[in-house]
Parts: C-alpha cells; sequence; structure tokens
C-alpha cells in the first residue's frame, strides 16, 4: 500500500456521529481504492491497473450526473464508492472526478480532462474513432498527445516517489469506449482488442434508441439483447473491464449476473430523488399515526 502524506479521512468522517442520522458505515473496498491512489492530490488514481483485476473483483461505482455543485461532489467523492463517474457529456461540469464522460471525441476535451484518473469517450462505433481517442489520451509513440509543459508544477506534483516520471503518472490514466448503437456494438470485439483501450461501457439508453425502441421495452427486444451481449462478451474476450449504468442499485445483481464488471449504483438525481420521497412518506406515516392516536 502507499503512504500519502495527505492523510485518509475516513468515509463520512466520524461514523458515530454519521449513525445518529441514519447513515450507515461504508462496506470495505476489495481492494482497497487507496491501493491505486496518487501520491500526490494532483495525481490521477492507477485505474488502468485497478480495472485489470475488475472481472475477478468487481468494482462498485455512481454516476454523478446531474448537480454540478462542490458540495454534492465533495458528499459523493467521499461516501465510499470505489469510482466516480463524472457525466461531462449531458451535465455542464467544470470540474473533474476519478471518471469524465466528455461531451465529443475531441483532442481538446481529452486533454483537460487527462488529469483524472480515467476518460470516457462517447458514441464509438468505428476503429477509427477508437485511435483517436488513443491519439488523444497518449504521448508518442503510443499516441498524438502534445506534452503540457506546465501542467506539472517542479517540486509539487511532478514525479513519482518509485522513480517514475510524470509520463508515467499521466499513463495511468484509463481509455474507456463508450458503444451505442449497433454498429458499435458489430465492431465491440475489434475496439476490446486494442491495447490501449481499459474497458468498453454500454449506453443502453442510447442503444434503444437507435434501434428505434424506448426503455420500457427495450429489455425484451432481441436486437438490443444481442448488441448488449456482443459488447460484454468483447470485453471478456480481451479481459477488459466493462461498464453499464444502472437507474438504481437493484440493477447490480443482473448486471453482475451478465458480466458487467464496474457497476453504477443509481445516480445523484435518482438518489436524490428517492432519498426525499421516502422521508416524505416515512413523515407522512408518522403524521397518520400521530392522528389516528389523537382521534381516539
Amino acid at each position: 500500500m502507499a503512504n500519502h502524506s495527505f492523510g485518509s479521512p475516513p468515509s463520512f468522517g466520524d461514523p458515530g456521529f454519521a449513525a445518529m442520522f441514519g447513515v450507515p458505515a461504508a462496506p470495505e473496498q476489495d481492494p482497497p481504492m487507496l491501493n491505486y491512489r496518487g501520491h500526490a492530490l494532483h495525481h490521477t488514481f492507477d485505474l488502468r491497473s485497478r480495472m485489470k483485476i475488475s472481472r475477478k473483483k468487481p468494482m462498485i461505482g455512481t454516476f454523478y450526473a446531474a448537480f454540478p455543485h462542490p458540495a454534492v461532489a465533495r458528499m459523493i467523492g467521499q461516501a465510499g464508492y470505489d469510482y466516480v463517474l463524472l457525466d461531462w457529456e449531458h451535465t455542464p461540469f467544470r470540474r473533474t472526478a476519478v471518471v469524465v464522460r466528455v461531451p465529443v471525441l475531441d483532442h481538446q476535451y481529452a486533454a483537460w480532462v487527462l488529469v483524472t484518473s480515467g476518460i470516457i469517450f462517447p458514441h464509438i462505433s468505428k476503429i477509427e474513432q477508437a485511435k483517436q481517442a488513443i491519439d488523444a489520451c497518449r504521448f508518442p509513440p503510443v499516441g498524438k498527445r502534445s506534452g503540457p509543459p506546465n501542467a506539472m508544477q517542479f517540486g509539487y506534483n511532478d514525479g513519482a516517489p518509485n522513480g517514475g516520471s510524470v509520463f508515467e503518472i499521466w499513463g495511468k490514466a484509463a481509455i474507456i469506449l463508450q458503444i451505442e448503437d449497433e454498429e458499435g456494438a458489430k465492431n465491440a470485439d475489434a475496439l476490446a482488442a486494442l491495447e490501449e483501450v481499459d474497458g468498453l461501457m454500454l449506453g443502453p439508453g442510447d442503444l434503444a434508441l437507435s434501434l428505434g425502441l424506448n426503455f420500457g421495452n427495450m429489455a425484451q427486444d432481441e436486437r438490443w439483447l444481442s448488441a448488449v451481449g456482443s459488447v460484454l462478451t468483447a470485453a471478456k474476450t480481451h479481459d477488459k473491464a466493462s461498464l453499464m449504468p444502472g437507474m438504481t442499485a437493484h440493477q447490480i445483481g443482473a448486471n453482475l449476473q451478465n458480466g458487467v464488471t464496474m457497476v453504477c449504483a443509481s445516480n445523484d438525481s435518482m438518489i436524490m430523488a428517492i432519498g426525499l420521497r421516502k422521508e416524505l412518506v416515512s413523515a407522512h406515516e408518522q403524521l397518520a399515526a400521530w392522528k389516528k392516536e389523537n382521534e381516539q
């Protein structure tokens, strides 16, 4: 395990204080993500190494997709998940997190977020697009990323204690390709075979829309099921991680059974909506009980 001078505060701080408000203790991570954390706060996690073992030890994360505010980010960041997927494609976030989904396949977006631990490129259907993503993320001779001379400040965040250079630090960021149409599913095996690709992510909703389906009937359609199966099989064949977002934690069991190695336990919007409604229902139940008691 790496030693970190910046400490390791427990999830949700004082567990006793949190328990007073009904916040359960965070389950133990297996293995602890602390093992993969960088040696400075401005270093990436070594997500590539963690993803390589996700087929034996799946990862549980959450989707941060609705509320771009530092206070929300801090709460989510220390809740105890293995990773946080920050959706920059559909939400105007200005900050980065462990894994960032960029809006489009564009070199400038990749350059901005490569201080994170992973980057998701959406709507990947062809090998040419995947190679563009690799070019934007990796330095020569593997890719075409330009060396940023001022991204690492001398003596502050410019070196790894084990003798590695800044290029080693940046090389730990994972490349994830999101497949969202039938063409991408047909090319999934070739996409997963690319050495620099660390994982494939399914976009189940957009995949359904591309097939003329909706969220209600997609899971009963053979074309959708076949496309999903092709992507998950390709990831397994080439021993790559696979991701599939879920709207609630109840979908995790089924996703794990289907071979997803990085599952998403809901997202901030759904968690907020469900939490608020559950508290409201509980309050009304107690109000009804009080009324019944006082009517007697």
